[in-house]
């Protein structure tokens, strides 16, 4: 580690915003401690571990943290903490109704929320989705179609921080909306299903995920059009729920399903999308408890670079 990084990341601008940053070196790498609920960055308090200096200083940046307290920083770990655990994803579904009001204060905030959603910074997402949400219900009907995306993006954003709990409820209203005002069919019906399983997986209620998981695969396929990438996520979804419940035949079916899904998408020049990753780490599971180490060790070291682009 270099002292100039270690000073740099001391002399951040004016501090104000926070009480305490603390940056120490441990077992699992660095880990970032925020002691104050402060609106844009920490609402919960969170802990995040990082490999890398340079990874850690700029999400500190990134979430508003003017200065650093303390830092330690004489060793750390070989993999950051993924921002989304366990399975391939939950399903993004950004497009709102013609109805929508081009100029809405709403609509401007979750364009907004989209942006921060994509460059991970979840905490400050939240506060905008949450705001859009609110001006949304006050302009448009309680089961309006918009109100259930607003809620899809909002949960996904709790779903990021592991506010599991917080984005299970928000994907059961979403869903109660889709499936009052679409079709079975319709692909806003099957990102729900999808959500709220792993949701649902997170929270330990994996006996409850099954038929959402297959009912969303079964929208994807009936789709003359799929979106390619969430019918490889929800593949790899129910291929994760079939290993840990030990039908490891299906699992790996399901996950050489995706990889061939994965694989067409992206093609000799273009780069393996980011969630086929933990498609291959899903099928790295079925081969290590069917004693197949070596095929196992294989498809872990092709997910390795896979799953470092994706952070």
């Amino acid at each position: 580690m270099k002292p100039l990084q270690i000073e740099s990341a001391r002399t951040l601008a004016d501090a104000g915003a926070i009480n305490h940053v603390r940056v120490v070196a441990s077992a699992d790498g660095l880990y970032v401690e925020i002691n104050k609920t402060f609106t844009v960055a920490n609402r919960t308090k969170q802990t995040r571990y990082f490999a890398k200096a340079d990874t850690c200083f700029s999400w500190l940046r990134e979430m508003g943290i003017s200065r650093i307290h303390e830092v330690d920083l004489s060793q750390w770990g070989v993999e950051d903490e993924p921002a989304i655990p366990g399975l391939a994803g939950v399903l993004a579904f950004w497009r709102f109704s013609v109805s929508a009001a081009i100029g809405s204060e709403w609509m401007r905030l979750a364009k907004k929320v989209e942006s921060l959603s994509k460059k991970g910074r979840h905490a400050e997402a939240i506060i905008l989705a949450s705001q859009a949400l609110q001006l949304a219900e006050e302009e448009l009907k309680p089961d309006h179609p918009d109100i259930a995306v607003l809620l899809n993006s909002l949960a996904i954003e709790h779903y990021a921080l592991k506010q599991f709990d917080q984005a299970q409820p928000l994907y059961k209203r979403a869903l109660a909306i889709a499936e009052k005002t679409h079709s079975p069919d319709d692909p806003l019906v099957g990102t729900c299903l999808n959500n709220l399983a792993e949701a649902c997986d997170a929270l330990g209620l994996s006996d409850q995920t099954e038929p959402m998981y297959l009912r969303a695969l079964a929208i994807c396929e009936k789709d003359p059009d799929p979106d390619k990438s969430a019918m490889a996520i929800i593949l790899t979804n129910l291929a994760s729920l079939y290993a840990k419940q030990g039908s490891l035949e299906q699992a790996e079916q399901l996950c050489q399903r995706a990889l061939e899904i994965w694989n067409d998408m992206s093609g000799l020049l273009l780069p393996k999308p980011p969630d086929s990753a933990s498609t291959l780490e899903v099928l790295a599971s079925v081969y290590r408890q069917t004693g197949r180490d070596e095929k196992a060790a294989a498809l872990e070291e092709r997910a390795a670079p896979i799953r470092a682009r994706k952070k």
